[in-house]
C-alpha cells in the first residue's frame, strides 16, 4: 500500500493547492491503482480507497467526474459510496455510466434514485440487467414514455402483478408499448387477457365507423379447434402438413411472394399455399391453420391486409378455403371489409392474435 499512501499524501496537497488540473490528475492516478489491484482487495481496503476517492472527487469538475463514472462502472468491487455519490449526480453525463452498469448499486439506492431522479436517471436504470419488481415498480409509475418503454423491453427486468398492470394502462396511449409488451414471455395471463381487450378496442377506434365488426375479428382467429375442424373438414389443413411444406417454401425464399401464393391456391396445394403464409408472415404453423379453419374470414382478411396481398389474392383464398366459389353476397361484404381494413391495423392486430392464441380459450 505504499503508492496508495504516497497519493493520499498528494491528495491533501491537491486540495491544499486548489489546482483543479492538479486535482484532476491525481485523482486519475488514485482510480489507476484501485483499478489494478481491484482484485485482491478486500472491502476494508475497498473502504480506504473509498473514503480518499470521494473526498478528492468532490473537489473536482465535471469533465473529471464523467471520467471517473466511466471508469468505476463496471468494477465489481467499487468503493460503494464514491459510486452512490456519482449515481445520485444531477448531471446525467456524470450518473450514466453508473446506473446503467454499475453492479454495486443495490435495489434500495436504486428504489431511491428512481424515486427521485430526472427522467433521464430512469432511463439509465431502465436497461439495467438486474432489475427487481421493487425498482421496476417506481419505474414504470414514473417514467415517461421513453423509460417505460425501455424498461419494458428489457428482458431481464421482472415486474410485480401490479407493475404489468401498470404497463398494460399505459399502453392503452402507446402502440410501441402495447407491441412490446406483447413480445415478453413473462407476462401473466390476466394482463395477456388485458392486453388482447385492448388493441380489440385500438382496432375499434382505429377502423371506426367503416362496417367491419372489428370486435369479432380477434375473436374469430381463436376459435377455430376441433369442433369447426369436423364440421368443415373438406378445408382444414393439419399444422403438421404445413410444417412439412416449409422446407419447400424456404428453397424458394429468395423468389417467393404473393404471386406464388396465389398460384398454389388456384391449384389447391393448401399445405403449401398456407407455408408459404407461414414464411411471409413469420407466424406458426399452428396459428396459420387455426385462421384457416376459424369459423369466419376475418383471420385471413387480417393474414392477407397485413401481408399487403391484392384483392385478388384473398378472393382465392376465400374460394380455397371453401372450395367452392363464394356466395355473391359473401364477396361483396369481403371486398368491402378488405377496402376498409388498413395494413398497419391489420399488422398490429395480428400480433395479437398470436399472443391470444397463447393464452388460449377464456
Amino acid at each position: 500500500m505504499q503508492a496508495f499512501q504516497s497519493l493520499a499524501r498528494d491528495v491533501e496537497t491537491a486540495i491544499a493547492s486548489g489546482g483543479g488540473a492538479k486535482r484532476a490528475d491525481t485523482l486519475r492516478q488514485l482510480t489507476t491503482l484501485f483499478i489494478e489491484q481491484a482484485p485482491q482487495l478486500g472491502e476494508d481496503h475497498v473502504a480506504v480507497f473509498d473514503q480518499v476517492i470521494a473526498r478528492l472527487a468532490s473537489e473536482i469538475e465535471f469533465r473529471a467526474r464523467v471520467e471517473l463514472s466511466a471508469r468505476l462502472a463496471e468494477v465489481p468491487n467499487a468503493p460503494r459510496r464514491v459510486i452512490g455519490e456519482l449515481a445520485r449526480d444531477s448531471a446525467i453525463e456524470v450518473a450514466r455510466p453508473v446506473l446503467e452498469r454499475s453492479p454495486r448499486l443495490g435495489e434500495a439506492e436504486l428504489v431511491e434514485i428512481a424515486g427521485a431522479g430526472g427522467q433521464l436517471h430512469l432511463l439509465a436504470i431502465s436497461g439495467r440487467a438486474d432489475l427487481t419488481p421493487a425498482v421496476t415498480d417506481v419505474l414504470v409509475t414514473r417514467g415517461d414514455g421513453a423509460v417505460v418503454r425501455k424498461v419494458a423491453a428489457n428482458d431481464a427486468a421482472r415486474f410485480s402483478d401490479q407493475g404489468f398492470g401498470t404497463l398494460v394502462r399505459r399502453a392503452i396511449e402507446d402502440p410501441a408499448l402495447e407491441e412490446l409488451l406483447g413480445r415478453r414471455t413473462d407476462l401473466p395471463q390476466h394482463s395477456m387477457k388485458a392486453l388482447v381487450t385492448l388493441a380489440a378496442e385500438r382496432v375499434r377506434r382505429d377502423m371506426g365507423g367503416r362496417g367491419v365488426a372489428e370486435a369479432d375479428l380477434l375473436e374469430a382467429a381463436v376459435a377455430a379447434g376441433a369442433e369447426s375442424a369436423a364440421r368443415d373438414s373438406i378445408c382444414f389443413v393439419l399444422p403438421s402438413d404445413i410444417e412439412a411444406a416449409l422446407p419447400g417454401v424456404f428453397a424458394a425464399a429468395s423468389r417467393f411472394g404473393e404471386r406464388e401464393v396465389a398460384q398454389m391456391l388456384k391449384e389447391r396445394r393448401l399445405a403449401e399455399a398456407l407455408a408459404g403464409i407461414a414464411y411471409l408472415a413469420s407466424l406458426p404453423a399452428e396459428t396459420i391453420s387455426q385462421a384457416w379453419a376459424a369459423p369466419h374470414y376475418d383471420p385471413l382478411l387480417f393474414l392477407a391486409r397485413g401481408l399487403r396481398f391484392g384483392w385478388p389474392t384473398f378472393k382465392l383464398m376465400l374460394e380455397a378455403r371453401i372450395g367452392t366459389a363464394p356466395p355473391g353476397a359473401l364477396l361483396r361484404e369481403a371486398f368491402a371489409n378488405f377496402e376498409a381494413l388498413t395494413v398497419p391495423t391489420a399488422q398490429r392486430a395480428m400480433r395479437f392474435v398470436v399472443a391470444r392464441g397463447r393464452i388460449g380459450p377464456t
